[in-house]
């Protein structure tokens, strides 16, 4: 049952690759029949002296050449109409505005800019209201290219205005969708958004390129606005519609656009699954406009040779051989090209996955790194708030060592004659001199502004009103978690006399009276 399957499954491919290749063929023929077709009107024109005729003919040779994006033909035929046709007419505004069209698709926006002046200044001369709008919308799409975004509106707006008039809604659909397509590079998507909606609106009745080509741009202004489901929904509208016209471009851009939604959204799978559907159409896409482009390069080449010589007809199996040689090397360069690029991709992906190993090593790298750091300056700020506290209690225990030998010595002055009187008030001077020499404050000042370096500062802006020195030194030694006795101690008052120096300091400090001012001070 399962073989059976498979042999079913596999005729269908087989089935549809031949439809499929068949339908190109006939696009092929169909080209040809059509070049031939033009080449032999001109032709019978040219035998005629049909001057109006050829001239008609090589638009329509340029238009055929340009629509296969052979750029150089239809310039030439383009041109040849010029060299025919020397009446400032429609006819040579349209002419005018296909050169430039060209120009604009090859960058050469100077070139391009030059073209739509002169169809410009034409169209204004003779009165073509057409021909002014049609103008004004390319050179706001030059004016675009090249990133003059205030010049591009302003085109596209006179543009505009002259398409309302005229109530055409093509070119109304072209210039709102041309004015979409500004405001999305400018990043204004609301705006962009809007000016879609019209263009769709316009180009409802219209076929081809035009009306998908602004669905897709409806469903790419939803996606970078993040609104998903209508992203979705125009996207897959814009797939349907060029699944039914055949339009491989179209079809291209809307899987790459459904490919770049669903990725936003973390469906990779889907996301891969378009965006390999999409490099498959490319691949047909670029096989086929290659086929028709050598074909029409083809047909061109025989049609010059019978105009050239008749019995160059004998070399016709030299000249298939060459092709088939061609076809050969072409068919290899694709292989080679596709063998070069797989083997390119899995390179790219092995040395991506290398980078992004070592990347992740730096990383925990830096990581370790930054955690022995940390702890070692716990450890250090640990060290100097014992190294703080041991020199604060080493003051209370010096200033009361101090304090006792002061008073035990003003004891003894009356006990003994004038001159030890005399030396034991010298010494208890100079006892009370170093009890109030300022230095120890000011080094134990300075560890505490390396524990603590903005506690003064953030004090300062939180007190209600200026603090004395007493006051700050009380908020320091209350900060380093001191009790009333150690404080009272280093101080050198009573701890009467450390309570209302607290009370006083809480009346300066934005304090509720449940607070607790040392929590405070701790936390500030």
């Amino acid at each position: 049952m399962q073989t059976y399957k498979k042999i079913l499954l596999a005729t269908a491919l087989i089935v549809a690759w031949s439809l499929q290749a068949q339908v190109q063929d006939n696009k092929v023929d169909a080209i040809d029949n059509k070049l031939y077709d033009l080449k032999k009107d001109l032709e019978i024109a040219k035998i005629k002296e049909d001057t109006s005729q050829i001239a008609n003919l090589n638009i329509k040779l340029g238009d055929f050449f340009k629509e296969l994006e052979l750029y150089s033909e239809a310039i030439k035929n383009y041109q040849a109409y010029q060299e025919l046709n020397k009446t400032n007419d429609t006819s040579l505004v349209y002419v005018l505005n296909a050169l430039a069209s060209i120009n604009l698709d090859l960058k050469k926006f100077s070139e391009a800019q030059k073209y739509s002046r002169k169809g410009l200044q034409i169209s204004e001369d003779i009165h073509y209201s057409k021909g002014i709008a049609q103008a004004n919308a390319l050179l706001g799409s030059i004016e675009e290219k090249q990133q003059h975004y205030d010049d591009a509106l302003r085109f596209q707006k006179i543009s505009l205005s002259i398409f309302q008039k005229l109530n055409d809604s093509t070119g109304l659909a072209q210039v709102y969708e041309n004015i979409g397509s500004v405001y999305e590079d400018l990043e204004e998507y609301n705006v962009a958004y809007q000016h879609f909606k019209m263009a769709h609106a316009f180009a409802k009745s219209s076929e081809g390129d035009l009306q998908i080509n602004i669905i897709n741009n409806l469903g790419d202004v939803n996606r970078k606005t993040e609104n998903y489901s209508k992203a979705l929904n125009y996207t897959n509208q814009a797939l349907q519609l060029a699944q039914q016209t055949e339009n491989e471009s179209q079809i291209e851009s809307a899987l790459k656009d459904l490919a770049r939604t669903h990725a936003d959204l973390g469906d990779f799978e889907k996301a891969y699954a378009f965006l390999n559907n999409q490099s498959i159409v490319n691949e047909e896409e670029l096989m086929q406009r290659n086929a028709e482009m050598v074909s029409a390069m083809q047909v061109l080449y025989e049609v010059k040779e019978k105009e050239a010589e008749l019995e160059l007809l004998n070399k016709e199996n030299q000249i298939n051989t060459v092709r088939q040689y061609i076809i050969i090397i072409i068919t290899g360069t694709i292989i080679l090209a596709l063998l070069f690029g797989l083997f390119y991709w899995n390179k790219r992906r092995r040395h991506e996955k290398y980078i992004m190993a070592y990347q992740q090593q730096l990383l925990q790298a830096d990581l370790d790194k930054k955690t022995v750091e940390e702890a070692a300056l716990k450890r250090e700020i640990d060290i100097k708030i014992s190294s703080l506290t041991n020199y604060s209690l080493h003051i209370a225990h010096k200033n009361k060592m101090l304090s006792d030998v002061s008073k035990t010595l003003t004891k003894l002055k009356g006990r003994n004659s004038e001159l030890v009187t005399t030396k034991l008030q010298e010494l208890s001077e100079e006892i009370e001199s170093d009890l109030n020499n300022n230095n120890e404050w000011t080094e134990l000042m300075g560890y505490f502004g390396q524990i603590h370096p903005g506690f003064f500062k953030s004090l300062k802006s939180v007190a209600a009103e200026k603090l004395s020195a007493s006051e700050m030194k009380l908020c320091m030694l209350l900060r380093l978690n001191l009790s009333s006795k150690e404080i009272a101690e280093i101080l050198r008052i009573t701890s009467d006399s450390v309570r209302i120096a607290r009370y006083r300091l809480r009346k300066k400090l934005p304090l509720n009276s449940k607070d607790d001012l040392q929590a405070y001070l701790l936390n500030l």
